[in-house]
């Protein structure tokens, strides 16, 4: 039988008050956005920490910023540099998981500093639907995932946020700058500024489910499906200039629109 998000909540509620000294990696998203209210409701004491790195564009950071404020609560800033391990940069298929296992190591050893002995992160049931070797690297550092634990799939956590008023609950899922670097391609910290100018500019045109894919320098712009049209017409010319100002040669509209997890079709099971 189907638990109601009622349901779920009360199950979410419980399971976080079993928790021993638990930590929260906290990104600014609606998944770890949504846990940190839940901790609040349980009355359940937990450190926070986000780990800040080059990988985030500008408003991720401002996000967290106002959710601070929002949610009134004190976070620990960490900052690890995926940008110094080679083989992050080499972006190969397991790009997320040398992230991810660097972020969560650094976040679980300084939580265990301060006490805490479980490290929870805003995992959901739809993330299990896409090729994410990040949770492999989670689920090695022991990290536990309460929403997933509890069945939460995007649309109870987006319901749930508007149950608890908050401000990020209709916020689009974002995955971090270098996931729009096609795989064998360097990341560099000139790339990610790049993508980051040009989604940018094209935010300022009203186009808000955006991707700019970089292929070397060409960049294939994803938009939503049903702005495909008005993308190809009447601002075409100012996304050409946008995408070229932001230092990329040539640009190139996806006529498949915005999907995410888009670069992960060159990915072969071997």
């Amino acid at each position: 039988m189907i638990n109601t998000l009622e349901q779920k909540e009360s199950n979410l509620i419980k399971f976080l008050q079993k928790l021993e000294a638990p930590a929260l990696a906290f990104s600014g998203g609606v998944d770890s956005a949504l846990l940190l209210a839940a901790c609040q409701k349980a009355k359940v004491n937990l450190k926070v920490f986000s780990a800040i790195t080059p990988l985030m564009p500008s408003f991720e950071k401002l996000d967290i910023t106002k959710l601070i404020f929002e949610l009134d609560f004190k976070v620990n800033f960490l900052y690890p540099n995926p940008l110094n391990l080679p083989e992050f940069c080499a972006n190969d298929s397991k790009r997320c998981y040398h992230c991810k296992k660097l972020l969560f190591s650094t976040i679980k050893a300084e939580a265990e500093k301060l006490g805490c002995e479980t490290l929870l992160d805003g995992a959901n049931l739809d993330d299990l639907g896409d090729y994410r070797p990040g949770m492999q690297a989670t689920k090695e550092l022991g990290v536990v995932s309460p929403l997933l634990e509890c069945t939460f799939t995007k649309a109870d956590v987006r319901a749930l946020a508007e149950k608890y008023k908050l401000s990020i609950a209709k916020k689009p899922a974002y995955a971090c700058l270098a996931s729009r670097i096609a795989y064998g391609e360097a990341v560099t910290l000139e790339k990610l500024a790049q993508i980051e100018k040009a989604e940018d500019a094209l935010k300022d045109l009203g186009l808000n489910d955006v991707r700019v894919r970089c292929h070397n320098n060409l960049a294939r712009v994803e938009v939503a499906p049903q702005e495909i049209v008005l993308a190809a017409t009447e601002l075409r010319e100012q996304i050409i200039s946008a995408v070229k100002d932001a230092g990329f040669a040539y640009v190139a509209l996806d006529l498949e629109g915005f999907r995410s997890g888009s670069m992960n079709v060159s990915i072969h099971e071997q």
